[in-house]
């Protein structure tokens, strides 16, 4: 009877030992699908992270981009807005106190990018030249081409001041 109460007890001890380490098993393998999906979670989350600082970068470069594209605008002139040009031009020679009309404008057939101005000032010779060089000035791109200075000799024998006329080609850059 001893005999059979040991083997009993060592057959439930073998099995109890069994169970054990299959539960053992079955928790080592759940930890580790956890482990797996908690892993997975972080890198998701990591990478949704590091998406949302990369577009946070991208809509501040693209902000700075636009800035640096109007800026750059400045420089050329419209085609389509070249009244606005002329009127700018116009309004330089008023503030300063001579007068600037603009005899014409020319696209160049072989550069579009390429538009002739040129103007016709009038004023005293200080007036004059500080139109010209607020026009060497001017935030487009500009290239003068000539200037051609000239007193007027029609002016009344009373006035004090001579009138002076200069006539000045330049090219300016535009956007085709």
């Amino acid at each position: 009877m001893k005999k059979d109460h040991t083997i009993l007890i060592l057959i439930v001890s073998i099995i109890i030992t069994i169970i054990t380490v299959l539960l053992f098993l079955f928790l080592l393998k759940v930890i580790e699908n956890k482990n797996q999906h908690t892993s997975a979670v972080f890198k998701t989350l990591e990478d949704k992270m590091q998406e949302k600082e990369n577009i946070s970068v991208n809509a501040s470069k693209i902000a700075e981009l636009n800035l640096i594209h109007s800026s750059i605008n400045n420089y050329f002139v419209d085609p389509d807005k070249i009244d606005m040009f002329v009127g700018y031009l116009e309004d330089i020679g008023s503030n300063i106190g001579s007068s600037i009309s603009v005899e014409s404008i020319e696209v160049s057939g072989k550069d579009k990018n390429i538009i002739s101005v040129k103007l016709s000032i009038q004023g005293t010779f200080q007036k004059m030249m500080n139109t010209i060089s607020f026009l060497e000035n001017i935030p487009y791109q500009i290239n003068i081409t000539q200037i051609y200075l000239s007193k007027d000799m029609k002016q009344v024998k009373g006035s004090k001041t001579p009138t002076w006329q200069a006539n000045v080609s330049f090219n300016v850059l535009s956007l085709n």
